[in-house]
């Protein structure tokens, strides 16, 4: 007798099974996915097994620190439950040291760069390793080598999951992926077909950040769009989720036009806008930004009662 359950190939009473189990955990009141530790960010981009993500922006707009806050967050979650299970990040960009002295900085409150120069205060030095002190025992793995393959990281995650069951991958950034081809459009599409096909293979969701086109600095309108990725057809087609972020004090500091944006957001705010969701909403949705800590969190207004005054 054939084994129907032994391929990719499944008949419809296996997802059938699939779908019961779902409904069961809805109906229970359980949330499907992990929070990004973003109530704002998750009416839209909760991050869900098999899933793959794109976060897309111009350079400096802060892109690494929120896909390294969102690991973070899960990083928690994960502590808290005490489960033998971690995020890993592959950073291709940014080595591994730095990326910890931005967590730190964020979560200590204090700028990194006033460290560097031997500027900081003894409070803000406590305060820095009082933080680094307690980012280490967090699950997260990150690996900084150079121009790595989806191969290579499957292979990593796969020996890790050996010991350290896999949640969430991160990858930093999508255009520094070591994959080879001829033409570069192939290649980043190739990349982005096989970060897709890594978060199948591994049931997890998976997020890539990649940089914009220059053609959205050239507007007045800073809010990007889809035709603002680079090859954006086929990353449009690939990912399941794409979002975008746009700062407009980046813009004004550096005496740039930027249209429709309302006084109150231009400084300390971050625009987040979800492009493309496959099984979800699209919209915009915004977030407080720290400069001085490259640190994005919850953005909360005073809401005036007029029957006050």
């Amino acid at each position: 007798m054939i084994d129907l359950f032994s391929s990719d190939l499944r008949p419809m009473q296996y997802w059938d099974i699939q779908v019961e189990d779902k409904l069961t955990q809805w109906e229970s009141g359980i949330v499907e996915g992990f929070s990004t530790g973003f109530p704002a960010l998750d009416a839209y981009m909760r991050l869900i097994d098999t899933e793959f993500t794109l976060v897309a922006a111009r350079p400096s707009m802060g892109k690494t620190s929120l896909a390294m806050q969102i690991a973070e967050n899960v990083a928690r979650r994960i502590a808290s439950e005490k489960t033998n299970e971690t995020v890993a990040v592959f950073s291709a960009e940014m080595s591994g040291t730095e990326l910890y002295i931005r967590m730190t900085s964020a979560l200590a409150g204090v700028n990194a760069h006033k460290l560097r120069n031997g500027k900081g205060t003894k409070d803000e030095f406590a305060s820095f390793k009082d933080a680094k002190n307690r980012l280490r025992t967090l699950p997260i793995w990150i690996d900084d080598g150079n121009r790595p393959t989806t191969n290579s990281m499957l292979a990593q995650i796969e020996r890790l999951n050996e010991t350290n069951r896999v949640k969430l991958m991160v990858f930093d950034f999508l255009e520094l992926g070591g994959e080879s081809a001829q033409k570069e459009d192939i290649r980043i599409s190739t990349i982005a077909q096989n970060l897709k096909a890594l978060a199948k293979t591994l049931g997890i969701p998976v997020i890539a950040l990649s940089q914009l086109n220059r053609d959205v600095d050239k507007r007045a309108n800073k809010i990007p769009e889809l035709s603002d990725l680079r090859y954006s057809g086929m990353l449009e087609q690939i990912a399941d989720k794409v979002a975008f972020i746009m700062r407009p004090e980046y813009y004004l500091e550096r005496n740039m036009t930027v249209a429709d944006i309302p006084t109150e957001d231009e400084r300390g705010v971050a625009y987040v806008l979800i492009a493309k969701n496959r099984n979800g909403p699209v919209g915009l949705t915004k977030l407080a930004f720290v400069k001085d800590r490259s640190m994005f969190a919850n953005l909360e207004r005073k809401r005036h009662d007029l029957n006050d005054y």
